[in-house]
């Protein structure tokens, strides 16, 4: 995109306490700043315009007039690409009504942050509401759905033209919810050739991605699943108008190429409505309404014929020769029959509700770790080893807090020892599953509802909030502790990869309510090279199923060198989290001093502080970019660039 000759642009090269400075001016007062965490570009917004600053050239690399009618605070980051998306939200909002009225809804805008292009802009393709937005990066495409003046369609556009490449107008039963479909899954699958799956509201469509065509619809399914190459799917059925409504589920296996059956023999039944299935390597595990089945993924031959009632599972664990299997508050052990092998199952959680539940087994014993209590438990006879459960949160907070969207507690993983690091109720702990005690906290924080974030180091854990910095050995004893006062003018932003990773799933499946990002080949290699055995922060467990779903948040500290076949933009990307790696020793603090504010590099390692440099207080706003150690300064038309 080409930069107005009219603007002005000065690069002096000053020497400032040994800084090398660039200065930029602009036609109008900065009123807008980002940083982009996954390209290390700055969004700048003024009335007239939005520019993109390079960290590499430190100057304007973009200028988009027509991105400056968008909302920055609408503004939210797609991880590890370079696109954003920005949204329009009417005064009421509702897709429901967008689907029945024809009211206006939600309108979206993806824009690629390295060029400042608009590659989608929902409202100039006539979509009068937008439902779900999905990037297929391999295809350099997005793939929407939406209400439409002619109806309700589904549409593929190009990337780097903003064009439709194919529209489809889609029957409106498929937008519209059947009997018992708020129950129902919504998902996109690519399958090896990239054609689109999609299951909306009981119904699945086929749609060729080159074409737009519908070549395959079906009703009545409830949920489909592909395995990892893309070349075998699941679906499963269910008849509602059977007598033996949520009693009975049909489940068989397709190639996807020609919708062909894989498995010999009919369809395989199971009871109950499933709630989810999930692959665990040649298995396909499956928990209903009734309890769990497991069968033989290449041929569907079930492990057990008839297994004991377990309704409201909430997870299943498989140890050496059984499964442990959490019931709302209980946990019991299955068999390899599939009965019960304990004779009373042991309640882990005060509440039924309490979410996530984390069980780790190393074949003869378990440690569960809730909400509300932990403990370690022999798997055979489900002995509860500790004399007591470690109480993590009261009766009365559990109570108080049990509609709370965020979990109560965070659980982390450290590969090198076997430690599972816990943050609860202002208090840390170092877990194992070998200790016959309770581990005691090692000391008690101030943190109010925030969570702190932790790095595993080498020898070390590194737990900060805010400016609040400690570090334990992995043996619990305090190496340091480091607190500074806060610049509490929000002008300083650290923004990290680990940051963004938090929000990411497995395969780079990102679900919510307006962006879907569905697992292509490209996606299934970023899972290989990116989410390594470095597990960080378990978040709030979407799968039940153990060992096939985990929610990593320092994963990425495992990345090594890798091929992957990735456009420019997106080796772009790869490039910040090369650049991380390098300065992951190291983190840059601010500090408020007299009116001035001190930028000081703390070494992780050993607590050893360096002043960077002091800057006046009062000088406008910053960011400094933790990555590139970069300082950038917004002073009315001026942006102001240092290396730190």
């Amino acid at each position: 995109m080409k930069i107005k000759s009219n603007i002005i642009v000065f690069i002096l090269l000053l020497s400032v306490s040994s800084f090398a400075q660039q200065k930029i001016v602009l036609e109008n007062k900065v009123t807008e700043n980002i940083l982009n965490s996954n390209t290390g570009i700055v969004l700048v917004k003024t009335s007239g315009s939005v520019y993109g600053i390079g960290p590499e050239k430190q100057a304007v690399i973009w200028e988009n007039k027509a991105i400056g009618k968008l909302d920055f605070d609408r503004y939210t980051e797609i991880p590890f690409t370079p696109y954003v998306f920005f949204e329009d939200k009417p005064l009421i909002n509702s897709k429901i009504l967008s689907k029945t009225l024809n009211l206006k809804g939600t309108s979206r805008a993806i824009v690629d942050v390295t060029n400042g292009n608009i590659v989608f802009n929902s409202s100039e393709q006539g979509f009068q509401a937008v439902f779900n937005t999905l990037p297929l990066l391999e295809q350099e495409a997005v793939l929407v759905d939406g209400k439409t003046e002619e109806g309700f369609g589904i549409g593929l556009f190009d990337f780097k033209t903003g064009k439709e490449i194919w529209k489809t107008q889609v029957v409106s039963d498929f937008f519209t919810r059947t009997k018992g479909a708020l129950l129902n899954e919504e998902k996109v699958l690519l399958d090896a050739d990239h054609n689109i799956f999609w299951l909306k509201n009981r119904h699945l469509l086929k749609i060729d991605s080159k074409t737009g065509h519908i070549v395959y619809d079906k009703k009545g399914i409830t949920s489909i699943l592909l395995n990892e190459k893309g070349n075998r799917l699941y679906v499963s059925s269910n008849n509602i108008n059977s007598k033996k409504l949520n009693q009975e589920t049909v489940i068989y296996a397709l190639n996807p190429k020609t919708m062909d059956s894989l498995w010999s023999g009919p369809p395989v039944r199971i009871v109950g409505n499933i709630i989810e299935k999930n692959l665990d390597k040649n298995q396909l595990v499956v928990i209903t309404s009734k309890g769990f089945d497991i069968m033989n993924a290449e041929n569907g031959k079930k492990k057990w014929g008839k297994s004991d009632p377990l309704p409201l599972i909430k997870k299943i664990v498989p140890t050496q020769d059984s499964y442990l299997v959490v019931q709302e508050n209980l946990l019991t052990r299955i068999d390899k029959f599939g009965h019960k092998a304990w004779d009373e199952p042991i309640k882990i959680t005060y509440a039924d509700t309490e979410n996530p539940v984390h069980i780790f087994d190393d074949d003869t014993y378990a440690l569960f770790i809730t909400p509300s209590r932990a403990n370690r438990i022999e798997i055979e006879t489900g002995r509860k080893v500790w004399r007591e459960d470690l109480a993590l949160f009261d009766a009365a907070f559990i109570n108080r807090n049990l509609k709370l969207e965020v979990p109560f507690h965070r659980v982390w993983f450290n590969p090198k020892n076997g430690q599972f690091p816990v943050y609860s109720e202002n208090n840390f702990y170092l877990f194992n599953n070998k200790d016959d005690t309770a581990p005691k906290s090692l000391q008690r924080f101030d943190f109010g509802r925030e969570f702190p974030k932790l790095k595993i180091r080498s020898k070390a854990y590194f737990l900060y909030l805010g400016n609040q910095f400690y570090l334990f050995d992995f043996s619990g004893d305090l190496i340091y502790q480091k607190e500074y006062p806060s610049v509490k003018s929000g002008s300083f932003v650290r923004r990290s990869f680990r940051d963004s990773f938090y929000w990411l799933k497995r395969g780079l499946q990102i679900t919510s309510a307006t962006l879907l990002f569905a697992p292509t080949q490209a996606n299934r290699a970023f899972r290989n090279t990116i989410v390594s055995n470095d597990l960080g922060a378990l978040g709030r467990g979407v799968s039940g199923i153990y060992g096939t779903y985990r929610s990593y948040t320092q994963g990425i500290d495992g990345l090594t060198d890798f091929d992957v076949d990735l456009d420019s933009n997106l080796e772009y990307v790869f490039k910040r989290i090369r650049k991380s790696r390098k300065n992951d020793d190291a983190m840059i603090i601010t500090v408020p001093d007299n009116g001035q504010i001190r930028i000081i590099n703390l070494q992780i390692d050993t607590g050893k502080e360096e002043l960077i440099k002091k800057i006046d207080g009062r000088r406008g706003t910053f960011i400094i970019d933790d990555i590139e150690r970069m300082l950038y300064f917004f002073e009315g038309k001026e942006v102001s660039i240092e290396k730190l």
